[in-house]
């Protein structure tokens, strides 16, 4: 399984955070054979299409409403925008800028959201946007109700002050208001006339499961699952671009091993994600592509299981994460690109002043605790399937209490386990589970502590969570104070639930012609890039 391959439905709001590593840009020069693995005939393209790849399908429809992974962003962000967004930009903090909402204002108490909407801006079918599409846009995704249902769950009232003015109240304060309408996943806005004309009896779903209905630069002109999906320049778009690629392709592939074929011979133009750790150092050495470790919020964390009676204990819990030497483990296996942990929350979702912990390495203490228990006691380390890095470090720690005296086996697990069973019946789940790629749904603190840690929180696995962690993350939320976070975040890891143990980076390889890269690149939504800001390098634009 690919870090977010998939969502379970949430019962309320839902969240995320962020991450920010240094970027790490290593340039080759185009054309030419490589002894380290570029090369080929990888000459610039000059029809205009930008050749790129998915692997193992986008897992959902590619409905903003709906869709809840990882490697469909490309499709999603670039089809169809919101009112708010995160900054595209090789940035070491996420900044809120406009979208579809020139500016706003927000109430002290977090309760009243103002926009004020851009004119001259069309959708797909031609429809004019203005305020009606907001509320419209908001009822479908409640109506909907799958994973991102919960970032307006708590929208009381949608009014249109008048055609490019709308104020939006909740129910109750929420400082992290503009991080979901900026996420990725967030509301983004869809043709009213498609809503209501293409409702059929799933509120539009199956029309957008082929098409889409945004305002982004792109329109989605094919989809068909298991063999690809292809987006073509929306010449209406109001910023007025005129990209290098106005057609982009994203044939499915079933192995990596694969797209690194076409990549390296120059067929591929780029791979935004699923790059293997073993193969990253080749690439950085490589003369003809260019390999980026681009500012993310995705983190490594260490699912622990209380419901099964090794780990029933917070303290037990905790003795294990901190036996761990995962600063060498870190480097041992991600290699380029992660870095340990050194907080709460991603990097980069609180001033790095604030949200700071020790890291703790304390192998006597997982000995003793060890030594504690009955001979031969079992403890099963679960992982991901389809994570080699995963699977890597579940062998490496399982090796080290096996060293102990513990039973460890290591066993590998589906999506439909780890999001639908497991959740269900954590008794039945692994002891732990490693993870050592995965990301909240936007630049919050919040937004990170409620997915991993609150009993309802989608990323939640193993049903680990603590009252007092809970109740901290509210009242956080409800005044956006960083230091309550941070008791949140110290509560969180005492309680030993899911602890981040690293901060990784959002791994790309592309083709050396291919620039922008960096500038198209949002710390907020791995694996994906703005299409239509992406160019060809000068020179090999002219061959």
């Amino acid at each position: 399984m690919t870090p977010r391959t998939m969502r379970r439905r949430q019962a309320a709001r839902l969240p995320l955070a962020l991450l920010t590593v240094g970027t790490l840009l290593l340039s080759g020069c185009a054309g030419g054979e490589s002894s380290g693995g570029g090369g080929g005939s990888n000459a610039a393209p000059t029809d205009g299409v930008l050749r790129l790849g998915v692997l193992n399908d986008i897992g959902q429809p590619p409905d903003p409403d709906v869709y809840y992974s990882g490697n469909g962003l490309a499709i999603t962000t670039n089809a169809y925008e919101g009112l708010v967004r995160y900054e595209a930009g090789n940035h070491d903090e996420a900044t809120i800028v406009p979208s579809l909402a020139e500016s706003w204002e927000v109430s002290s108490d977090f309760t009243e959201y103002t926009f004020v909407l851009r004119k001259g801006v069309t959708f797909h079918d031609g429809t004019a946007f203005d305020s009606s599409a907001v509320e419209a846009s908001f009822q479908r995704r409640l109506a909907v109700d799958a994973g991102p249902a919960y970032m307006v769950q708590d929208v009381a009232d949608v009014e249109e002050i008048d055609s490019h003015t709308v104020r939006i109240t909740l129910a109750e304060p929420n400082s992290a208001f503009l991080d979901y309408l900026a996420s990725p996943y967030g509301p983004r806005m869809i043709s009213p006339t498609v809503i209501t004309e293409q409702a059929g009896d799933d509120f539009a779903q199956t029309y957008l499961s082929t098409t889409s209905a945004g305002t982004g630069p792109y329109v989605l002109t094919k989809a068909v699952v298991g063999e690809g999906y292809e987006l073509t320049y929306f010449e209406d778009h109001w910023a007025g671009l005129e990209p290098v690629f106005t057609t982009v392709k994203l044939p499915v592939y079933t192995e990596i091993s694969a797209m690194q074929l076409e990549l390296e011979k120059g067929d591929l133009h780029a791979l935004l994600s699923a790059v293997p750790t073993a193969s990253r150092q080749k690439y950085l050495d490589s003369d003809g592509l260019e390999a980026y470790a681009l500012p993310s919020f995705q983190v490594g964390v260490m699912y622990m299981n209380p419901n099964r009676e090794l780990l029933a204990d917070a303290d037990a819990r905790r003795t294990l994460f901190e036996g761990i030497d995962w600063k060498a483990l870190i480097d041992q296996v991600s290699g380029v690109g992660s870095v340990p942990a050194e907080g709460y929350y991603p990097k980069g979702a609180l001033p790095g002043d604030v949200d700071s912990r020790e890291l703790v390495h304390d192998p006597a203490a997982l000995e003793k605790w060890v030594s504690s228990l009955p001979a031969g006691t079992a403890i099963q380390i679960g992982h991901s399937a389809g994570g080699a890095d995963a699977a890597q470090m579940a062998n490496i720690i399982a090796a080290q209490l096996q060293a102990l005296g513990l039973k460890a086996t290591v066993t590998s697990h589906q999506a439909s386990e780890v999001f639908g069973d497991f959740p269900s019946n954590p008794e039945g789940a692994p002891d732990v589970m490693v993870s050592p790629e995965t990301w909240p749904d936007s630049n919050n603190a919040f937004m990170h502590g409620h997915v991993f840690w609150d009993p309802d929180g989608g990323l939640n696995h193993l049903q680990c969570s603590d009252e007092t962690t809970t109740a901290l993350l509210r009242e956080a939320v409800t005044t956006g104070s960083d230091e309550a976070y941070v008791t949140a975040g110290k509560s969180a890891y005492d309680s030993g639930c899911a602890p981040t143990f690293a901060w990784t980076t959002d791994f790309m390889v592309a083709q050396a012609w291919l620039e922008g890269v960096e500038e198209s690149h949002s710390i907020a939504a791995p694996a994906t890039l703005d299409f239509a800001t992406l160019t060809v390098a000068e020179a090999a634009a002219s061959k």
